[in-house]
């Protein structure tokens, strides 16, 4: 079993005082490669543990990319959404750049993977903000079969009113 480098423990726990130290002591740079055994890195656990605190010191402070891919091609943006962490969605959003049509390996966007674990607000948010109820995986899924396959109805409700036609 790998044990998680310190960043990102501390990252996870929102412990925003260990990752100044970190950072002090030259061990948070951008430079370093920080990353777990699936390629996610600070701020993508920053992200899906909803440490709003510590996403912001990472990605502001500390310069690290709100985008960055893990080796499945998820982003940030998309450990948030499938958490269900709004607040830290709309931040990566709206203050770190991260685009909300981006796919990870398998043609999922951030309201695929909100769909299909149920996240009724990130999936309410990101259609407000114009996410595309019709945007397709590599296998032809929409968001809607996600949240049917699941039985949640709100999220399907959601999807389908969206949806044109």
């Amino acid at each position: 079993m790998m044990v998680l480098h310190r960043v990102i423990q501390a990252a996870r726990a929102g412990d925003l005082s260990a990752l100044r130290k970190l950072s002090s002591s030259g061990c948070l740079t951008v430079s370093a490669s920080i990353t777990d055994a699936q390629g996610a890195g600070p701020v993508h656990h920053a992200a899906r543990c909803g440490r709003l605190e510590c996403l912001r010191y990472l990605v502001v402070e500390v310069g690290l990319a709100a985008d960055a891919r893990a080796l499945n091609r998820a982003t940030p943006a998309h450990d948030a959404a499938a958490t269900g962490h709004a607040r830290e969605l709309q931040w990566l959003v709206n203050q770190g750049g991260c685009n909300i049509e981006d796919q990870d390996a398998a043609g999922a966007t951030a309201l695929h993977l909100a769909a299909r674990f149920g996240r009724v607000e990130v999936v309410h948010w990101l259609l407000l903000v114009g996410s595309v109820a019709e945007e397709t995986t590599d296998c032809g899924a929409v968001p809607a079969h996600y949240a049917a396959a699941k039985g949640d109805l709100t999220c399907l409700k959601l999807l389908v009113h969206q949806a044109p036609g």
